[in-house]
C-alpha cells in the first residue's frame, strides 16, 4: 500500500491551526484578567490555574489550565485572541476541508464545540473513537480513507485520577451542555445501575440517531464498572485497556467552526488499542461491523506510522506487550485479523515479546 502524504503547506496549516485553537482556548479563559499560578498535585505533577480577579467583593474559583510546561506557559503569555483572529481560524478550517482533510458532521462538531467552550478538553478529557481517528490525517500529514472516519456517535474519556487532580469542573452538567446543542438529548439509564447515566442519546421515535458515551479506564481487578468524573460532572463506564489508550494524549483540532481544540490519543496507541479491543466485540452484526472498522483503522495507521514514526510505533508496541501474558494473548488474537502487511510489520518489530505466539501470528492468514 502506497502512502499518500499531504503537501507541506497543508501540514503546516494544520499545525498552525492546532496551536492557534489551543492558544485561543487559553486566552478566552485568561482574557478576563487575573493571574496564573502553579499548584502541586497528589500525582507528583504541577498544574497551572488561572485565578480570575475579585469582582464586587467576591473571589471567583480558580480554573484549571493544564500541566505546568513551556507550551502552556507560552499560550498564557499570548495576547487575547481577537475577532479577526477567529475569522482567520475559520478560513484555515475551510482551506483544510477544501484539501479533503476529514471533518465531522454538524452534530458532532456542535457537540465538541459545546464541550470545548465549557472547558472539558482543557480539563484533559479526550476524544476517542472515529472522531479521534479523523484528526490523524493532519497530525501525521497523510491521507486516510474518509469512510473510516465516519461515525454516528461520540466517545469522551478521562482518567479518574485526572478528574480529581485538576480540582475544577465544567460549569453545567454534562446533559445540560448537550441540550444546548439539541434539546432532544436525554440521559440513558445505565444497565449496570439505573440511578446513573453513562450515555446520552438523541432519538427519533424508537430509533437512536446519535449518542455520546462517557468512559473511564478500568485498572486493576474487575470491580464496579461505574465511576463519577467530577471534572465532567457525569458518571462514566470503566473500560479495560483504556488507560493504555489515554496515556500521554496529544493536542489536535477538529475541522469545525473556527477549529475546535481537543485532546486525542497518540496515533500509535490508538492503532494498537484497536488491535486489542477488536477481538472483544460480540457476535451481533453491529459489533462485528465495529470490529472490522477497528482493524481497518489500525491497519491504516500501522502502515503510516511504520514509514513516518517507526520508533514511536515500536516503543508503544513493546510497552503493550510488556504489560503481561493476558495483554500479549489478546494482542495476538487481534493481530491475526490484520491484513498481511501491517500484521508482518508488528510481528517483526518485537518478536521476543510474543514467544510462541509470534509463530502462530506469522503463519496465520487473514
Amino acid at each position: 500500500m502506497s502512502l499518500e502524504t499531504l503537501p507541506i503547506s497543508i501540514q503546516t496549516l494544520y499545525a498552525d491551526l492546532v496551536e492557534r485553537a489551543w492558544s485561543g482556548s487559553v486566552s478566552e479563559l485568561t482574557g478576563r484578567g487575573g493571574a496564573v499560578y502553579a499548584r502541586p498535585a497528589a500525582d507528583g505533577r504541577r498544574y497551572l490555574y488561572w485565578q480570575p480577579p475579585t469582582l464586587g467583593g467576591r473571589r471567583a474559583a480558580a480554573e484549571y489550565i493544564g500541566i505546568d510546561n513551556e507550551t502552556n506557559r507560552q499560550r498564557i503569555a499570548a495576547r487575547q485572541e481577537t475577532v479577526a483572529a477567529r475569522k482567520e481560524r475559520r478560513d484555515m478550517v475551510r482551506s483544510l476541508r477544501a484539501a479533503r482533510l476529514p471533518a465531522p458532521d454538524k452534530m458532532t462538531g456542535d457537540v465538541l464545540a459545546a464541550l470545548a467552550e465549557a472547558g472539558a478538553f482543557r480539563l484533559r478529557a479526550a476524544v476517542v473513537g472515529s472522531v479521534a481517528f479523523m484528526s490523524y490525517a493532519g497530525l501525521l500529514g497523510v491521507r486516510i480513507p474518509a469512510s473510516l472516519a465516519r461515525t454516528g456517535d461520540l466517545d469522551i474519556a478521562q482518567f479518574h485520577s485526572v478528574a480529581v487532580a485538576v480540582e475544577d469542573e465544567i460549569g453545567d452538567s454534562f446533559l445540560s451542555l448537550l441540550q444546548r446543542v439539541d434539546k432532544g438529548f436525554a440521559a440513558v439509564a445505565s444497565p449496570l445501575d439505573s440511578r446513573h447515566t453513562l450515555r446520552y442519546a438523541l432519538r427519533k421515535g424508537e430509533e437512536e440517531v446519535y449518542s455520546v458515551d462517557v468512559l473511564c479506564p478500568l485498572r486493576g481487578p474487575e470491580r464496579d464498572r461505574i465511576t463519577y468524573l467530577r471534572a465532567l460532572r457525569s458518571h462514566a463506564q470503566t473500560i479495560r485497556y483504556l488507560d493504555y489508550l489515554l496515556y500521554h494524549e496529544v493536542n489536535a483540532a477538529v475541522l469545525h467552526g473556527a477549529g475546535i481544540p481537543v485532546n486525542v490519543p497518540a496515533p500509535e496507541r490508538y492503532a494498537l488499542h484497536k488491535i486489542l479491543v477488536s477481538p472483544m466485540r460480540t457476535s451481533n452484526p453491529r459489533s462485528q461491523a465495529k470490529a472490522r472498522k477497528d482493524i481497518d483503522q489500525a491497519a491504516a495507521l500501522v502502515l503510516a506510522l511504520h514509514e513516518l514514526r517507526p520508533d514511536d510505533l515500536a516503543d508503544a508496541w513493546r510497552e503493550l506487550l510488556d504489560r503481561g501474558p493476558s495483554w500479549r494473548k489478546t494482542a495476538a488474537r487481534g493481530l491475526r485479523q490484520l491484513p498481511a502487511e501491517p500484521r508482518q510489520i508488528l510481528a517483526d518489530l518485537v518478536p521476543e515479546r510474543f514467544g510462541d505466539e509470534v509463530v502462530k501470528v506469522k503463519r496465520s492468514g487473514r
